[in-house]
C-alpha cells in the first residue's frame, strides 16, 4: 500500500452542504481518509469506469478492458486512490506508453486505437501545425499517455501527492529498466466544456424547444482545476469535439453545458516544475 509522503499526510477534507427549512446555510465538514495503492486486479472494473469518463461519448470506440489491463500490468508505475474501506478506486494517475515496443516494433492494440484517435482529432485542429508537430513527436520520440482521472466529487488536492509519486516512480522505472526508454513527451486528455448562452422560444418562454437556436459560446473551461497548471506548461494544445455527440440532447440534459476535450502536449522533463506549481496553486 502506498501512503502520501510524510510532509503531505494531512487528511483531505470534503465539505457537504446540508440544507433544510430552518437554516439553509448549515454546513457539515466530513473528514475522509484517502489511501494510495498500486493498481491491482481487483481494481479492474473501477479503472474501466474511470477510463470511460475520459472518452465519454466516444468510449465505445475504445478497448476499455485493455486500458484497465494495461494499467494493472504495470503496478510499479502510477497510483489509485481509495476512500477508507472502499473497494473500487476513486482516482487514477499513471502513464501508458504510446510508442511501439523497441524489441517487437508493435504497440498494444488498445493504445494504437487511442493514438490513431488523437491523430485524427489533431488533423481537424484549427491550427494545422498541431497535427504536424504531434505526428513528428509520436513517430520520433518516446511518448506516454498521462492518465489523470477521478470521480467528480474527489477533491483536487489528491492530485499533488499522486503526481509526486508518479515522478518518483518514473525515475525508479528508468533506473530498474522497467521502461524501454524514458518518456520524452506526455499527452494529457483534458475534460473541458463550454457554456452555451440561453435562448427563449418564439413565445418568450425559457426551456427546451425545437425552435430554439444556440446564439453563442463562451471560452472553453476545464472541469479539473489542475489542468490550468498543465496548460501553462504545455508545449501546445488543441481542442476537439466527440465523434459521437448529439448537441441538442446534451444541452437539454445539462442546461446549456456542452462537453468537449483538449489535448495537452507536455515535455516529461517539466513534470517536477508542474508538480511544484500545482502544489502552490491547489494547496
Amino acid at each position: 500500500m502506498k501512503r502520501k509522503p510524510a510532509e503531505e499526510e494531512d487528511d483531505v477534507e470534503t465539505k457537504d452542504q446540508q440544507t433544510d427549512d430552518e437554516d439553509e446555510d448549515d454546513q457539515e465538514i466530513i473528514d475522509v481518509d484517502f489511501d494510495f495503492f498500486d493498481p491491482k486486479e481487483t481494481d479492474f472494473h473501477g479503472l474501466k469506469t474511470l477510463a470511460k469518463q475520459t472518452f465519454s461519448n466516444d468510449a465505445d470506440e475504445f478497448d476499455l478492458s485493455g486500458i484497465a489491463d494495461g494499467i494493472i500490468a504495470q503496478p510499479y508505475l502510477g497510483s489509485v486512490v481509495k476512500a477508507d474501506g472502499a473497494a473500487d478506486p476513486y482516482a487514477i494517475m499513471t502513464v501508458l506508453g504510446m510508442s511501439p515496443d523497441p524489441k517487437t516494433g508493435k504497440l498494444a492494440s488498445h493504445m494504437q486505437t487511442i493514438k490513431d484517435y488523437i491523430l485524427k482529432k489533431s488533423s481537424k485542429s484549427n491550427d494545422a501545425t498541431h497535427h504536424e508537430k504531434l505526428s513528428t513527436i509520436l513517430s520520433k520520440h518516446a511518448v506516454g499517455l498521462l492518465v489523470n482521472e477521478r470521480l467528480i466529487n474527489m477533491p483536487p488536492q489528491i492530485v499533488v501527492p499522486m503526481l509526486k509519486m508518479l515522478i518518483e516512480e518514473l525515475q525508479w522505472s528508468i533506473e530498474e529498466n522497467k521502461l524501454a526508454k524514458p518518456f520524452e513527451y506526455l499527452l494529457l486528455i483534458s475534460k473541458t466544456y463550454v457554456e452555451v448562452e440561453p435562448t427563449t422560444d418564439e413565445d418568450g418562454d425559457a426551456g427546451p424547444s425545437k425552435k430554439k437556436k444556440r446564439k453563442g459560446k463562451q471560452v472553453v473551461l476545464n472541469f479539473q482545476i489542475e489542468d490550468e497548471v498543465f496548460e501553462k506548461h504545455a508545449e501546445f494544445q488543441f481542442d476537439f469535439q466527440f465523434s459521437n455527440q448529439n448537441d441538442h440532447a446534451e444541452l437539454l440534459q445539462t442546461a446549456g453545458i456542452k462537453t468537449s476535450r483538449r489535448i495537452y502536449v507536455l515535455k516529461a522533463s517539466k513534470l517536477q516544475t508542474i508538480h511544484d506549481a500545482m502544489k502552490e496553486f491547489i494547496q
